[in-house]
């Protein structure tokens, strides 16, 4: 009886937590920024899983059906879909600054156009890496270097800090552009001075760390621990970092880990092919093995598994009808759209299985390898290859390896309805509590 009541109250301190951190103004604006974002992240995603999986010449459905020999301008429609993918992938990164500086402005009962304009202008000058370099003659303004791989939470913090710069100095003068008289009021120059002043400064730093080789140098510390290492706590440790950025909203997180960058793949395959035999490869627990096979069964942090649980089990029509878009991305290990459609970002209460769920998975798959149930994942497999049919083909064509992964699937797919459960009572109680402050005004 006492443990019951103290489970009760402890999730209910916990509910209440959760709903605290949901009204916080950042998450708030945060989160409304992600939903706007929602049918660009469908479009990128789209073109990008077309791109790279019909008309990309190691694609897995162009392997199928060999539409490269008798499909007309077939490499100049993937180049097309690859570079506008690329491009509208790039341009994510400032519509998240304009959104998330417009929504702050709107918190705080500021004008908005022109805050979220700034922000725009913000990223703009901080990714003109050559600013400080070279002189942008005429035809060279186009040199803004648009990263492929986005941080959207990076970019919603520029949006916000843009907005609460406005907050702070913007004149009461600002919020009305014609007066009573319809006078036209010119807006001050004071916050966009302030903003575009604190752009220059960032460049300035990214272009003296650029000088140093600072980010290269990083880089190459963080990809040497994140795919060199085939010891399994090692494994482990990548798969926690992997889901936790891809929870902060970095889109490299979905890119698949290639086939030639894990060497230990690379002499899995090689010791393969010399001994017609998988039995006694040199590295079975690698990146490659467990979580490109079965941690990432159902894509980055489960995604695919949440869809089916959120389909299964919420009460929210909106987010039903965003996952069911999502379910065709999600299939090819593009979370993309559901990251920011239901949102899953910026929400703790997937946080725990998102990063859970994935080394449970490659649990049973250790536990299957090292008891020789199952092959290891040792054959490359094709660009855009769905992420539940990877261990299939990696092993081989092994049944076993297939049916191992619709369990882990069945798993995570149970694991999560939990989470949707209390995620459905978290809704319901914030518009409770909007109800009653909407009667209480």
């Amino acid at each position: 009886m006492i443990s019951a009541k103290v489970t009760y109250f402890m999730k209910n301190l916990m509910i209440n937590y959760i709903i605290r951190f949901r009204k916080m103004a950042f998450i708030q604006i945060g989160q409304k920024t992600l939903v706007s974002l929602f049918p660009f992240m469908m479009l990128v995603a789209l073109t990008r899983i077309i791109g790279a999986s019909v008309f990309s010449p190691s694609g897995y459905i162009n392997m199928l059906f060999s539409l490269s020999s008798w499909l007309p301008q077939f490499q100049t429609i993937g180049v097309f879909l690859t570079n506008f993918s690329s491009l509208l992938g790039g341009a994510v990164g400032l519509l998240t600054a304009y959104f998330s500086a417009k929504y702050t402005a709107g918190y705080y009962g500021k004008s908005t156009g022109t805050v979220g304009i700034t922000a725009f202008f913000f990223n703009l000058i901080l990714y003109s890496r050559e600013l400080f370099t070279v002189p942008l003659n005429d035809g060279a303004l186009i040199k803004v270097h648009f990263p492929v791989a986005t941080n959207l939470i990076f970019a919603i913090i520029i949006g916000y800090l843009v907005g609460k710069i406005f907050n702070w100095t913007a004149s009461k003068s600002d919020e009305k552009i014609v007066d009573e008289q319809f006078d036209y009021q010119p807006k001050t120059i004071r916050p966009i001075f302030y903003s575009l002043a604190l752009a220059v400064c960032l460049n300035f730093l990214l272009a003296l760390a650029n000088y140093y080789n600072l980010f290269t140098i990083i880089n190459q510390f963080f990809s040497s621990f994140m795919t060199s290492k085939s010891n399994l706590i090692a494994t482990f440790i990548n798969t926690i970092f992997l889901s936790l950025f891809a929870w902060l909203g970095n889109s490299a997180s979905f890119t698949n880990l290639q086939f030639t960058d894990d060497q230990y793949a690379l002499s899995n395959l090689n010791y393969v092919l010399t001994n017609k035999s998988s039995v006694n490869i040199p590295f079975p627990y690698t990146q490659t093995t467990l979580y490109q096979g079965y941690g990432g069964f159902a894509g980055v942090g489960a995604l695919l598994a949440l869809v089916i649980a959120i389909l299964l089990v919420a009460r929210n029509k909106k987010n039903k009808q965003v996952s069911l878009l999502s379910l065709f991305p999600a299939l090819f290990n593009n979370g993309a759209p559901m990251m920011v459609g239901i949102p899953i970002m910026l929400n703790v209460i997937y946080l725990i299985p998102f990063i859970l769920i994935p080394m449970i998975n490659m649990l049973f798959a250790y536990g299957a390898l090292a008891l020789k149930l199952i092959p290891p994942v040792v054959y490359p497999v094709p660009d855009g290859t769905p992420s539940v049919l990877y261990a299939f083909i990696g092993s081989g064509g092994s049944l076993r390896a297939f049916a191992l992964g619709i369990f882990v699937f069945i798993i995570d797919v149970l694991i999560y309805i939990p989470f949707v459960k209390l995620n459905n009572r978290i809704q319901g109680d914030l518009l409770i509590e909007g109800e009653a402050d909407v009667k209480t005004d």
